[in-house]
């Protein structure tokens, strides 16, 4: 099915790239590319990332300099900053992710950013940011209310509890809980989840997950899935 662009008369987009898209009241996009499908809510901004096709951005959102793998999508009140989001990714509602850290070994906490926009007579700030990126894999779910500093990384098929708030490394495939956030498991036998990391069903083409979603998407991880899925992927 073809895509239909809307955009609503009080949108403003300014230095972007846009494809098929619905850009919704008061939402701004600048210095952005946006694939097809996407989608950025009411009172949103949306500010020199990059989307791929069918990303969904709700309502009063915050995102900058992060870029987005297709079909992920985020409820309400996200804020993410510098961060690259895998593909299929589920973002719920009040995520906080890329926060920076702030010093508090020196003499004051206020950031450098912010004593260089004093220094440049309170205008622009220079491009002097910390530009390291919070990594997010594919297919993750990060629940409502969860916080991600921007110095973790989040592996493949992780889940993030409900306000949990992560300070170091989720591996691939685990689940964890809790402030600050500990593993308190994962979600398959550690032969499936290499299996699966192998298989990397989210970079198939679209028409192939599809054909292939009840039987093997939405069905339980087992030897006999994985071995579909093997011969699936050997056949792309």
């Amino acid at each position: 099915m073809e895509n239909k662009s809307y955009i609503d008369p009080t949108a403003q987009v300014k230095d972007s790239e846009l494809g098929s898209v619905k850009l919704y009241r008061n939402c701004v996009v600048i210095g952005s590319r946006l694939g097809d499908g996407c989608t950025v809510g009411n009172d949103s901004n949306v500010e020199r990332c990059q989307f791929e096709n069918n990303v969904i951005i709700n309502r009063r959102s915050f995102v900058n300099d992060s870029q987005v793998g297709m079909y992920s999508y985020a409820g309400i009140n996200l804020t993410m900053n510098w961060t690259k989001l895998g593909r299929f990714c589920s973002l719920g509602r009040n995520v906080d992710i890329g926060g920076f850290d702030h010093d508090y070994h020196k003499v004051t906490t206020m950031p450098q950013f912010r004593w260089n926009q004093m220094a440049n007579g309170g205008g622009k700030i220079p491009d002097v940011m910390n530009h390291e990126h919070c990594i997010i894999g594919n297919d993750v779910w990060i629940a409502a209310g969860a916080q991600i500093l921007h110095k973790a990384k989040i592996g493949d098929g992780a889940i993030v509890g409900g306000g949990a708030v992560v300070t170091h490394d989720v591996p691939p495939y685990a689940i964890a809980v809790g402030i600050p956030a500990k593993i308190i498991g994962y979600r398959f036998k550690q032969k499936y989840i290499d299996e699966l990391l192998d298989i990397q069903w989210w970079n198939w083409p679209i028409p192939v997950i599809l054909e292939n979603m009840q039987k093997l998407i939405h069905t339980d991880v087992n030897d006999e899935t994985i071995v579909m899925m093997r011969e699936i992927a050997k056949s792309i």
